[in-house]
């Protein structure tokens, strides 16, 4: 269970920075190693991401940090808490 997780978030975090521009939505999927349904699932969830982070206020960085640490915390809420407790 946890390894499809790790997955996942990594293809969350490789479709947004395809959504972002740096890399192909083709290296994204490579890199996640998720079957095209699932990846598709990922790929919008990063886009609703992207979009978050590209109109928010200030940092960037920091508005990137607090978004993805929120999809970490989420894909790991069952385990007891979050995720570094």
């Amino acid at each position: 269970m946890a390894k499809h997780k790790i997955k996942h978030l990594t293809g969350v975090m490789a479709s947004l920075f395809s959504h972002i521009g740096h890399i192909s939505k083709e290296d994204a999927k490579e890199i996640s190693g998720l079957d095209d349904n699932e990846f598709n699932k990922v790929y919008e969830k990063a886009a609703g991401l992207s979009d978050k982070i590209l109109k928010a206020e200030g940092s960037k960085m920091d508005a990137f940090i607090e978004h993805i640490s929120k999809e970490i915390d989420a894909y790991f809420s069952d385990y007891g808490g979050k995720t570094l407790e």
